[in-house]
């Protein structure tokens, strides 16, 4: 039986990306590299949340970038890298991005 790719330990094929709006960093992600929108050529997990953040920011610039391509790794050291990049902007500017702040604890 396969993993699901939330499991901790499944292995799998995983990015890095920030969304920047108007060159801002807004969020720091963790995506399944293996499951890509057709009709943008990325993974659908960063295509899902530009296009609402489109809607919401109109005026402004949002688009992404990938930080870091990881194959072949488990889900937890790829949200270790997410968790180490995180750390690394709020140890620069005592903050944490808005799209992260929910979801992201010291």
């Amino acid at each position: 039986m396969t993993k699901h790719k939330n499991s901790n330990d499944a292995i799998g094929n995983f990015c890095i990306y920030q969304i920047l709006i108007d060159d801002k960093v807004y969020k720091i992600g963790k995506a399944d590299f293996d499951r890509i929108t057709q009709s943008t050529g990325i993974p659908t997990r960063i295509h899902q949340q530009i296009r609402i953040l489109r809607k919401t920011y109109k005026s402004k610039l949002v688009r992404h970038r990938i930080m870091e391509v990881l194959l072949g790794v488990s889900t937890f050291d790829a949200i270790r890298l997410e968790k180490k990049l995180l750390r690394s902007i709020y140890e620069k500017t005592k903050k944490i991005p808005k799209g992260n702040q929910k979801s992201f604890n010291l």
